[in-house]
């Protein structure tokens, strides 16, 4: 055993400290997990001051760690039905709300999406029922607690990621549900973000507006409640303005984002180029039409005799995507979203005919 802390790329970094990996998959623990390892320790332990300080300090991490312990089984279950159904699994995070894992959906179908989502609660599930058999013959009171601990928490994360509604595992079957009935995957997040706010308002309606209303005295646990029905709110909001933005994208084409340029000669005077219709775009050195007149250089105050290629901005090679203005937008946005970069220049038969940026495209959204 080595408590050399392991090193990691430039790419691992931002996802907290890699502890672990599994089936090859890198098992992260952000920070924020302290946070909530700290607020158990603190529940935990409260009882037991003053006069058992460390007893209840030492219960309270075992806890924490259990917790620990339930989420990773929890989310490796998820890695590795993912990695079944040959999908490839990037990372696996722990974190304040319990963990993720990130995958790329590959070949993804409703079924499959499904079966990733649930094997996260039925592993806990499964936990639970074998911790319950061996506490039936347990003897001591140490792991009687380890134990009775590890019911518990299993079988809540089993019953709470069950719920139907985003972002929980349940929402994300109902959004299979949905997409297996429709076709419409888009339809299916739209549907499960709604099931998740529904969710939330009952959660919060029974375990925080009930006993408020009954009288009884709001505490850690109450407040609590308003935390996590923010996290699934917040989830649920995500779920339906990425299916309303992805239908969007299905009914946008290329024509409703489409800005003409021309290309000029790379010695073109900037009076002459400011005062085309178009966009311009002018050639590099190997001929490729990567070189923008952004808007407003005519206006800095140079010389109109300038030549163009003088004050123009170089564009990324990748940015020139093959495109007809019936096609839709998946390619344009991944480019972007590959490259980092709001602008795609448009070309048909290797010539440019158009620019699109992000803010067109986002301002097509909003007329859709």
């Amino acid at each position: 055993m080595s408590t050399r802390a392991p090193e990691q790329d430039p790419a691992e970094s931002g996802h907290g400290v890699r502890i672990a990996r599994i089936a090859g998959v890198p098992v992260y623990l952000a920070p924020s997990w302290f946070l909530i390892a700290g607020v158990i320790i603190a529940i935990v332990a409260t009882p037991y001051f003053p006069d058992r300080v460390g007893t209840g300090i030492a219960i309270g991490a075992i806890q924490a760690l259990l917790l620990l312990f339930s989420v990773l089984v929890h989310e490796a279950a998820h890695a590795m039905t993912a990695l079944l159904f040959h999908m490839p699994v990037i990372r696996i995070v722990a974190n304040l709300w319990g963990g993720h894992t990130s995958f790329e959906a590959v070949r993804s179908t409703p079924g499959r999406i499904a079966a990733i989502s649930a094997a996260g609660p039925a592993a806990n599930a499964l936990l639970a029922v074998v911790a319950w058999l061996l506490l039936l013959g347990a003897s001591g009171d140490r792991t009687s607690a380890v134990l009775t601990g590890l019911v518990i928490i299993n079988g809540s994360l089993a019953v709470l990621n069950v719920l139907p509604g985003m972002p929980l595992d349940g929402g994300q079957i109902v959004e299979s549900l949905v997409w297996k009935a429709t076709g419409d995957r888009n339809k299916g997040s739209i549907v499960a973000g709604w099931a998740g706010r529904v969710l939330t308002v009952l959660l919060v309606v029974w375990f925080f507006v009930r006993p408020l209303a009954q009288g009884e005295r709001i505490g850690f646990g109450s407040i609590w409640v308003l935390v996590i029905g923010s996290v699934l709110w917040s989830g649920a909001t995500a779920s339906i303005r990425r299916g309303r933005a992805l239908s969007s994208v299905g009914r946008l084409r290329i024509a409703d984002v489409a800005e003409p340029v021309v290309v000029l000669p790379p010695q073109t005077s900037l009076g002459e180029a400011a005062a085309h219709p178009d966009l311009v775009l002018t050639t590099d050195e190997r001929g490729q039409p990567v070189l923008l007149l952004l808007e407003g250089a005519a206006h800095s105050g140079l010389d109109p005799a300038t030549p163009l290629i003088s004050v123009v901005t170089r564009l990324p090679d990748e940015c020139l995507v093959p495109a007809e203005p019936d096609d839709s937008l998946e390619r344009v946005l991944a480019t972007m979203g590959s490259l980092g970069t709001g602008l795609v220049v448009l070309t048909r038969d290797g010539h440019p005919w158009a620019l699109t940026s992000g803010d067109r495209i986002e301002a097509a959204f909003g007329r859709n």
